[in-house]
This record gives structure tokens, C-alpha cells and sequence, in this order.
């Protein structure tokens, strides 16, 4: 399996750019996620790219703060291609191999049929998409650190996959985000397998590294994904509890516990 190091969240917000990707490097990590590569025009980005030889995995769709995106929303039509074609125009620029796509945040027990707008701003993107190497991903958000997200549960966006059932739509599935709902990681895990395409990793409590010994069920899922030849990548989006060459015995320990 492949880990990618999230370059946002795995250092301190003041660590500049060029440190974030020679420290990553040297760890011998192939790619990198960045969340909002988007305070610098790509060329900024670009030239860490080239001279780490990292491969940028995944970025997000841009939003205005408070927002955390527009595709499942009613009345943003405008506002949802505006911040993808920003994001298509960095990914292909930065060569990143996914977009994740933004859903949005509904008033409180809102009935809104976010289905629907979520399929048609999905339309529009795999049109443009067609023809590249690219992929796009949605992810359930956990309604503790997100409320009001347009979906908090994975398996409500299987629907929607299976609906539209295109080879460049994906699942991006974190544990973190699952076990923060109070679901069954394994179960749920099991259930959606088919439909991931990318996977991201944290301990629930402070979203940290991975502890096998507190979550025994993050190894487990990890030992899951290797057992059904998961072939993508697993992202390290954690804040580490000291610096992040620290944090990465958890890949030691998961290597040291082969699966039957």
C-alpha cells in the first residue's frame, strides 16, 4: 500500500512550504495531499514538486470561509463551477491525481434534497474532467467537527455512486471522519470497499496519529485494505502529537503486525 503525507495538517501552519516537502521526502514518502493549494498560484507550488519528485495525490475544492464548499447546495450552482474550474485548473497544473469535491453545509434539520444538486454539479465536472487522467472524490464529513455537512455517513453517497457509476468517481473514505460518527469502521469499511478510491487515516481522540493500542480497529482496517489488495493511496492527514518524523511509528508498527 501507498501513504501519502498530508503536507497541511502534518506541520505547524508557520513551517514553510519548502521545509514541508524536503522533510517529507526525506522520509521516503512518493506523495503528498494538500488541502487548499490555493494562497499561492501554481508555479509556487510547482517548483517543490519538482524538486522533491513528490506526486501531488489529492487537493479540495476551494470555498469561502464558513462555507466548506457548494456541490450539494441549492442555489450555488455559479458559485460550485467557479470554485471547481479554480481546482481543475490547479490539479492539472500540479498534476494531482484527484479533486475531493466540496459538499457544503445545510441549515439545521434541513430536508433540502441535496441529492439531486450534488448529481447535477457532478455532471458538470465529469464532463470536464473527460478525457484526463483525473479523478474526482466525495467524502462524508463527521457531524461533530463539520454540523450541518451535507452528508456525515458514508454509505449515504453510495447512491449516488452507484447512480452515476463512473470510473472517475470515487469514494475517499477516512477512518477518522467514521469513527468520529460513532461507526463500525470495519463494517462500514467492508461495505463501501468497492467504491474507494482514496483512503485518509487519524486517530479519533485529537486527530493525531494512529494508535493501535487505544483504536486496535485503525490496524484492523488497515490489515482489511491490504488483505483485499486495496491498490490506491492511504493519506496521513493527522496533526501529529509532537513533530511528524515522530508520529510515523505507527507505520513501523502496522508493517510489524502481518495480516494471516
Amino acid at each position: 500500500m501507498q501513504f501519502a503525507a498530508n503536507l497541511s495538517l502534518l506541520f505547524p501552519t508557520h513551517t514553510p512550504w519548502q521545509e514541508r516537502f524536503e522533510r517529507v521526502a526525506q522520509q521516503g514518502f512518493k506523495g503528498v495531499e494538500i488541502l487548499f493549494p490555493y494562497d499561492h498560484p501554481p508555479a509556487f507550488y510547482q517548483q517543490y514538486f519538482e524538486a522533491s519528485q513528490l506526486q501531488a495525490v489529492l487537493i479540495n475544492t476551494p470555498h469561502s470561509a464558513g462555507s466548506m464548499g457548494y456541490a450539494a447546495l441549492p442555489h450555488t450552482h455559479a458559485e460550485f463551477r467557479q470554485s471547481f474550474d479554480q481546482a481543475l485548473e490547479v490539479a492539472l497544473a500540479l498534476k494531482a491525481e484527484a479533486i475531493h469535491i466540496m459538499a457544503g453545509l445545510f441549515q439545521s434539520h434541513s430536508v433540502e434534497p441535496w441529492q439531486e444538486h450534488l448529481h447535477e454539479n457532478l455532471s458538470y465536472v465529469l464532463t470536464q474532467i473527460r478525457g484526463t487522467s483525473l479523478r474526482v472524490q466525495l467524502e462524508a464529513l463527521n457531524s461533530q467537527d463539520v454540523p450541518d455537512y451535507a452528508y456525515a455517513d458514508p454509505l449515504l453517497l453510495l447512491p449516488v455512486l452507484e447512480d452515476i457509476n463512473d470510473e472517475q468517481l470515487g469514494l475517499q473514505f477516512d477512518f477518522y471522519h467514521t469513527l468520529m460518527q460513532g461507526l463500525d469502521l470495519l463494517a462500514v469499511l467492508e461495505h463501501v470497499r468497492p467504491y474507494i478510491s482514496h483512503v485518509q487515516i487519524a486517530s479519533p481522540q485529537g486527530r493525531h496519529e494512529p494508535d493501535f493500542e487505544q483504536y486496535p480497529e485503525l490496524l484492523h482496517g488497515l490489515q482489511y485494505l491490504q488483505e483485499s489488495h486495496y491498490p490506491g493511496w492511504i493519506g496521513l492527514e493527522y496533526r501529529p502529537r509532537t513533530s511528524f518524523e515522530q508520529s510515523l511509528g505507527f507505520l513501523q508498527a502496522f508493517l510489524a503486525n502481518p495480516t494471516d
